[in-house]
C-alpha cells in the first residue's frame, strides 16, 4: 500500500472503526492507561537510536497481550491475540512515547458475538487501500476491521490450513507495491513462508530461517525495506529479541541476502515478547521504528512499548 499520511487513518476512523462496539459487549470508552519509563539497554545497537521504553498499565482484565501495532498521526492503534482492539492518542516525549485514555472494545463476528480466544487470536495488523486487516493464527486467516469492531471479508486460502496451529500468521504489513505481506512465526524445511496477497490473488516465497529465533512481527519502513522482529524464548535462559532489516527483490519478496541485523537484546535485560512493530514518520520528520510487547497476561510479564529513531 502507497503511504498517504493523516488521510487513510482519519478515514478509518471517521468510518467507524475503532469508535465502539455492541452495546451488549463490555467496551471500555475513555480507559486510563498507566505509564511509566524503564531502562532496558540493548546488546547490540545499529542504525537505530533507543529513545525510550514505557511500561504500560490498564485496570482492565483484557489488557495486554497485544501482537499488532500500528503508529500513525498522534494514534497508537493495537491488536490483542484475546481479540480486543485498542485505540489511543499518542504524545511524544524526550524518554519515549505515552498513550492517552483509550478507546478498547472486543471484535466481534457478524453475528455480535465475541470472537474470543479461541477465535480471535490476532496477531498482525496492517492497512490496505485505506482499510485496517488484522491476521489470525489457529484459525489462520485474514480479515478486514469494518464498523464497530465486526470483523469481515475473510481470505483464507488452503496454504494457510498447512500452517502450525500455534505458529501462524504472527506477522501483516502493508506491502509498499501494494497489497498485503503476511509472514509465518515458524519455520518449515524451506524457511519461514511468505504470502504476498495483491489484487485478489496470492504468491508464495520462503524466506531463510535464523535459528532459534521465530518470527514475531514486520512492516515496510518509507525506505521501502521489511523491518522484522525475532524472538527466541527457552525456560531456562529467558526471552532474546532481535530486529532485522531486508530489501525487497524484484518479485516483491525480502532478499535473504540483505538481512542486517540492527538490534539485539539478551534476556536478562528486562526486555519481554515483543511481538508488533510499526515503521513511521513524526511531524518533524523523523522515521521511527516502534514496538509493543505481548504479556500472554502473565503477572511476571509486561507490555513495554519501545521506541527506535531510525538513523538509516
Amino acid at each position: 500500500m502507497r503511504r498517504a499520511g493523516a488521510a487513510w487513518l482519519l478515514a478509518v476512523l471517521a468510518a467507524g472503526c475503532a469508535p465502539g462496539a455492541p452495546d451488549a459487549d463490555p467496551v471500555a470508552d475513555g480507559l486510563e492507561i498507566g505509564s511509566a519509563a524503564v531502562e532496558i539497554a540493548p546488546a547490540e545497537l545499529t542504525g537505530l537510536r533507543l529513545r525510550g521504553t514505557r511500561v504500560l498499565t490498564a485496570d482492565m482484565d483484557a489488557f495486554g497481550g497485544f501482537s499488532g501495532l500500528i503508529v500513525r498521526d498522534g494514534r497508537l492503534l493495537a491488536v490483542s491475540d484475546a481479540g480486543w482492539f485498542l485505540d489511543a492518542p499518542l504524545a511524544e516525549l524526550p524518554d519515549g512515547l505515552e498513550p492517552g485514555n483509550a478507546q478498547f472494545f472486543p471484535l466481534t463476528a457478524s453475528d455480535g458475538s465475541l470472537l474470543g480466544k479461541s477465535g480471535g487470536d490476532a496477531e498482525g495488523l496492517a492497512v490496505m487501500d485505506g482499510e485496517i486487516w488484522i491476521s489470525f493464527e489457529g484459525d489462520h486467516r485474514v480479515m478486514r476491521l469494518g464498523r464497530a469492531g465486526v470483523v469481515e471479508a475473510i481470505f483464507q486460502p488452503p496454504a494457510f490450513e498447512r500452517l502450525g496451529s500455534n505458529k501462524g500468521l504472527e506477522s501483516l504489513a502493508s506491502h509498499p507495491a501494494g497489497g498485503l505481506m503476511a509472514i509465518a512465526e515458524a519455520p518449515g524445511q524451506k524457511g519461514h513462508p511468505v504470502f504476498i496477497w495483491r489484487d485478489g490473488s496470492m504468491r508464495a516465497a520462503y524466506l531463510p530461517a535464523d535459528p532459534p529465533f521465530y518470527v514475531t512481527a514486520a512492516d515496510f519502513g518509507l525506505d521501502g525495506r521489511l523491518y522484522l522482529v525475532l524472538r527466541h524464548y527457552s525456560p531456562l535462559t529467558g526471552v532474546r529479541i532481535e530486529i532485522q532489516r531486508f530489501s525487497i527483490d524484484d518479485s516483491g519478496f525480502p532478499d535473504p541476502a540483505t538481512r542486517q541485523r540492527l538490534a539485539a537484546f539478551e534476556s536478562g535485560t528486562g526486555i519481554d515478547n515483543m511481538e508488533g512493530i510499526s515503521l513511521w514518520q513524526d511531524a518533524n520528520g523523523v522515521t521511527h521504528l516502534t514496538l509493543i510487547s505481548d504479556d500472554n497476561f502473565n503477572r511476571v510479564q509486561r507490555t513495554l512499548l519501545m521506541d527506535f529513531e531510525v538513523l538509516d
